[in-house]
């Protein structure tokens, strides 16, 4: 009967064990901070950020190379900039368009 006593108590110990072992798991695996989810969400934004970030690189980039070339008085870059500004040279003419959007029945 003492062995059987022990074989009872063994097996309930293990049988804890290995519900907290299972426990355990699953809040790691899947609710915890580093669960395998939150993982993945965090390496897809992480890529998306770093992709953010080499496109304002290279716009940063661009934008030295022009302020360059207007602090050299670049005359192509100066008129660039003025005509994104909604310059005109003297004597152009301007021409202006009205859009008109269809209908929805396409009509």
């Amino acid at each position: 009967m003492a062995l059987s006593k022990k074989r009872k108590r063994k097996r309930i110990l293990i049988i804890i064990v290995s519900i907290l072992v299972l426990l355990a798991s699953y809040y790691l695996f899947f609710q915890g901070q580093f669960s395998v989810f939150r993982l993945i969400e965090d390496k897809k934004l992480y890529e998306e950020k770093k992709v953010e970030v080499e496109e304002l690189e290279n716009k940063i980039e661009q934008q030295k190379e022009s302020n360059e070339l207007l602090k050299n008085k670049d005359p192509f870059e100066m008129e660039k900039k003025a005509r994104e500004q909604g310059m005109v040279k003297e004597g152009e003419k301007i021409y202006k368009y009205k859009v008109e959007k269809e209908n929805e029945n396409g009509l």
